[in-house]
């Protein structure tokens, strides 16, 4: 009896596009670090080094979810 295929399905056979995003989103956090700790502390440029920080983990974290579960299926 086949079953028909789910939405997780077809997130699973676009995993290669979402290992190509973590790659993006962790590329995009590590060049976060490197710009928030190459500024003062207190200016600007600081703050939007942290908030980059901040939205490529809030974004890399449900990717990795995604990926370990289709890694795991």
């Amino acid at each position: 009896m086949s079953r028909s295929p789910t939405f997780f399905d077809y997130v699973c056979s676009n995993s290669d596009k979402f290992a190509m995003l973590f790659a993006f989103e962790c590329l995009a956090g590590g060049l976060s670090v490197v710009f928030m700790l190459g500024t003062e502390p207190g200016t600007a440029s600081h703050v939007v080094g942290i908030l980059n920080l901040v939205g490529a983990v809030v974004l890399a974290v449900p990717t990795a979810g995604i990926l370990l579960k289709c890694h795991r299926r």
